[in-house]
Order: structure tokens, then C-alpha cells, then sequence
């Protein structure tokens, strides 16, 4: 039985993003433990995303121009290493830096990947695929702040050696990858023709793709702020145990799953204007929760709604990015520069609010980056398409 790219894909993405939640849990918590302020894990946050937009753009440019498998072996190899180089780090400062290093390694791990697994040969459409690759990473982060929970009440570091494990798996698992796959560069059911003669479904095409990184962005920027700040408000304020804010954060990603589940067979929601911006307002509940109440059950209930809302957004951001072959790459960068942005704003800005004012602070400003975002997308997507050029139709006739 041939075993296709996308089988691959899947598992090795459950367990990088393992590697992922055992990096972004247990830095916070370690952080916190090492003195850091709530400005300082904005800062922490801020320093890796800003390695992960640098990288991301690089990793889209060069996965079209490079082998895929090869630049896929090297980052995997390299968030090995850079996974110990955390486990060693003994100050906040050298924190910040090996944090940026693993976070930039993903930067580049990401749009290969992504690229592969939107030319892999399936039968099935691109929707299918795409939903099957977001359960797969969704439940390595369900599962990785669960278990980061447990090991953080060990020792803080715990999880930074584990993951070095893991990533040799990894690297095992990502030696089956082909780039020999992917040379028909193949379309899909669900592919949106961008030819002269279909001007208007282009448009429409091309504004729902910006759309989605920006919905991305914004969603991004709520969780990247949750996972950087709300640590401090959980165990310094309300003074929960870590496997609870382990299992908090955890509800974040079964939301995403959740979300991904439904998506991947619900046909119908790509061009649907009110659909699209419906889902986004559901972040706005769960933000305000986490504003205004101490309450744990409460906590799970934001946190399972911006999920949900942040599985809508990164399911359209991948989809409009992959859904048209040509240039694909280059767009699943940009797609992951949009994450890594966020994650670099909200940490940075929520940060200095947690520090200006409280810990509960920042969600306000997360609702309101929502609701900027929002009426952003309305503009652009209620816009008149523009007319073709009566010339340009007759030309073809």
C-alpha cells in the first residue's frame, strides 16, 4: 500500500505541534518561576514571533525554489536542538532567545509542509484534506497542554527535554516524505479559477483570501496573548492549580478540533459572507468573559468559544492560501507570517496593558482588535465587485 504524503503530514504534524505546546506552556510557567513580569512574557511572546514572521516569509519563498522533504528534515533536526538549548536556558533573557530560535525553526517548517500537503495526491477534495491536517495538529495541541500541564507541576523544564524525543521521532517519521509527489502541482474539487474568464469569481476569490489572514491575524492575537498572559492572571491571581491551566488552554484547541470537524464536512460555508463574519463575532463572548470574571468553569467556556472561532478563521486563512494551486507556497508563507504577527502584537501590546492596568485588562483590548478586524473584513467583502470592461469581453467572444 503506497503510503501518500498526506498520511505523513499528519502524523508529524500531531506530534510538532506536541513540541510546540510543551514549548509555549512550559515557557510562560518557567518564566513566571524565573520572576518574569507580565510586560516581560509580552516581551517573551513578542521576541519568538517576530523570528516566526522573518521565517515564515522565507520558509514560503524558499519551499518553492528548494526540496521540501530537505528544508522538512533540516527544521526538525533543528527544533531538536533548539528544544535542549531551552531545557539548558537558566535566565529570562536566554529564555526569550531559544524560545525565538525553536519559534523560527517552525517558521520554516510550516510552509513546506503546507505546500506538500495541498499538491499531495488524494482522491478526496481539498477541504477533506485540509480538515484532516487540522485535526491532526489541533489534537497535538489539545494533548500537548494537557500533558504540559501535568509534567510543569514536576519541574518547569520537564517538557523542554521531552521534546527533544519527540522531534527525533519526528525527524523519523518526515524521512518518508516525497518531493516527487507534489511535481504535477495537482488542483482539486475545491480549486477557484482565476482565469480571464471568470473575472468576478476571482475577485470574490482573492478578497476572502485576504480576509482570512486577517482573520487569522486577529485570532492569533487573542490566543498568543491568552497563552503568554493569562498564565500569570491563573496562578498568581486566582491561584489555580497547573494542570488546571493546562486543561484551560487545552479547551482552546478542542474547540479548534471541534471546529475542524464540523468544516470538513460542511460544504458551502467558503463564500458565504455572513457565515464567515458570524463566527468571528463568537470571540467576542469569550474575550469579555475573561475580562470580567475569576471563575474557572467560566475560563473554560471563553476559551472553548474563542477556539471555536480561531478553528473558523485558520480553516478559511488555509483554504483561500491552497485553494489555487500557482503560487500556493508562497501564500501558505504569508498565511503563517499573518500567525506569527499576531502572535507578535498580542503578547507585545497585551503586555504592556496587564502592566499599565490589570491582569484582566487585556481581553478588553483583544475585543476590541475583534471588532476593528470585523468591520475591516464587512468593508471588503460587502464591496461591488468591479465590472469587466465590456472590450475585454468582446475580444474573447
Amino acid at each position: 500500500m503506497k503510503l501518500y504524503n498526506r498520511h505523513t503530514i499528519y502524523a508529524s504534524a500531531f506530534l510538532m505541534d506536541v513540541v510546540y505546546t510543551f514549548a509555549v506552556g512550559a515557557v510562560a510557567v518557567y518564566a513566571i518561576d524565573l520572576g518574569a513580569s507580565a510586560v516581560e512574557l509580552g516581551y517573551i511572546g513578542a521576541v519568538s514571533a517576530f523570528f516566526y514572521v522573518i521565517a515564515s516569509l522565507s520558509g514560503g519563498y524558499f519551499s518553492d525554489r528548494l526540496s521540501r522533504r530537505k528544508m522538512i528534515l533540516v527544521t526538525s533536526v533543528l527544533a531538536g536542538v533548539f528544544s535542549f538549548m531551552l531545557f539548558r536556558s537558566r535566565t529570562v533573557a536566554q529564555l526569550a532567545l531559544n524560545f525565538g530560535l525553536l519559534y523560527g525553526c517552525l517558521g520554516f517548517y510550516w510552509p513546506p509542509m503546507q505546500a506538500l500537503l495541498a499538491d499531495s495526491g488524494h482522491r478526496r477534495s481539498l477541504m477533506s484534506t485540509l480538515g484532516a491536517f487540522c485535526l491532526s495538529w489541533s489534537f497535538g495541541l489539545s494533548l500537548g497542554h494537557l500533558l504540559c500541564g501535568y509534567l510543569t507541576r514536576s519541574s518547569s523544564v520537564l517538557p523542554f527535554l521531552w521534546s527533544v524525543f519527540i522531534c527525533a521521532a519526528i525527524l523519523l517519521i518526515n524521512t518518508r516524505l516525497s518531493d516527487s509527489e507534489g511535481q504535477a502541482r495537482m488542483g482539486s474539487a475545491d480549486f477557484v479559477s482565476r482565469s480571464s474568464g471568470d473575472t468576478a469569481r476571482a475577485q470574490l476569490w482573492r478578497r476572502f483570501l485576504y480576509c482570512g489572514w486577517l482573520s487569522n491575524f486577529a485570532l492569533v492575537f487573542v490566543i498568543g496573548s491568552i497563552k503568554m498572559i493569562f498564565p500569570k492572571l491563573a496562578l498568581e491571581v486566582d491561584h489555580l492549580d497547573r494542570t488546571v491551566l493546562g486543561l484551560l488552554l487545552a479547551l482552546i484547541h478542542a474547540g479548534q478540533m471541534l471546529m475542524f470537524w464540523i468544516v470538513r464536512h460542511w460544504h458551502g460555508w467558503q463564500y458565504n459572507r455572513r457565515i464567515y463574519l458570524l463566527f468571528q463575532i463568537v470571540t467576542l463572548p469569550g474575550t469579555l468573559l475573561l475580562a470580567v470574571t475569576g471563575n474557572v468553569v467560566l475560563y473554560g467556556v471563553a476559551m472553548a468559544l474563542i477556539g471555536v472561532s480561531g478553528g473558523f478563521s485558520y480553516t478559511a486563512s488555509i483554504y483561500y492560501s491552497t485553494s489555487c494551486p500557482p503560487g500556493s507556497s508562497n501564500r501558505t508563507g504569508v498565511h503563517e507570517s499573518m500567525i506569527g504577527l499576531g502572535s507578535l502584537a498580542g503578547p507585545l501590546v497585551c503586555g504592556y496593558v496587564a502592566g499599565a492596568w490589570n491582569l484582566h485588562a487585556p481581553y478588553l483590548a483583544c475585543a476590541i482588535v475583534i471588532l476593528m478586524v470585523i468591520a475591516l473584513q464587512a468593508w471588503l467583502l460587502y464591496r461591488p465587485l468591479k465590472q469587466e470592461a465590456p472590450s475585454a469581453a468582446a475580444d474573447r467572444a
